[in-house]
């Protein structure tokens, strides 16, 4: 019998996060939903953990390195086979003019838009090119494309998530990696 397929899932507390894994769900596969602080949302947790095929763990992409590769370890180790798939939806938008946003603003959304991202395809890549395959599925978004007003340090990390996920795409593909860009529009979330 083939393995069901195993999808991480970051930011999974709200939003399209929480639509991802509860849509996993419902096709059998495996899935780790992940979010900061688990204990905030028992009921979510609880939600996912009463299927067999589900689990949560706390990840925090804004850790170090060391402690999301820990993390993605203790996750890789959930379900027979290991993860196959991340989907990397965490993120966060700070809005105002450039020019008015403080600079430690700007820097934590990257910290997290990018950097959190990188840090979390870093911990699953070696995972991924010992087994020959994989999926990383990068959530940006349409201001990765277009800008708009208020939002352009929003889209400039999107837009850095573009192009190191499309370098991703170029430098793995040859371990039998897919890395994939979900251009999202506009959603009602609570994001």
């Amino acid at each position: 019998a083939e393995r069901k397929p195993t999808w991480l899932v970051t930011g999974s507390s709200n939003g399209i996060g929480l639509a991802v894994v509860r849509y996993i769900l419902t096709t059998g596969d495996n899935v780790i939903a992940t979010s900061r602080n688990p204990s905030k949302t028992p009921e979510l947790v609880k939600e996912v953990e009463s299927h067999p095929n589900g689990k949560w763990i706390a990840l925090d992409i804004s850790w170090s390195q060391e402690k999301i590769t820990e993390a993605i370890g203790v996750a890789d180790a959930c379900f027979e086979g290991g993860i196959t798939a991340i989907v990397n939806n965490a993120a966060f938008a700070v809005a105002g003019a450039i020019e008015d946003i403080p600079e430690e603003d700007a820097k934590a959304e990257f910290d997290t838009n990018v950097w959190g991202t990188l840090r979390v395809c870093k911990a699953i890549l070696p995972r991924m090119r010992q087994r020959g395959s994989g999926t990383i599925v990068q959530i940006s978004s349409v201001l990765g494309l277009a800008v708009f007003p208020a939002l352009g340090m929003y889209s400039a990390s999107k837009f850095a998530l573009e192009a190191i996920s499309e370098a991703l795409s170029h430098e793995t593909a040859s371990f039998g990696i897919r890395t994939l860009i979900v251009n999202l529009g506009t959603f009602q979330t609570n994001f």
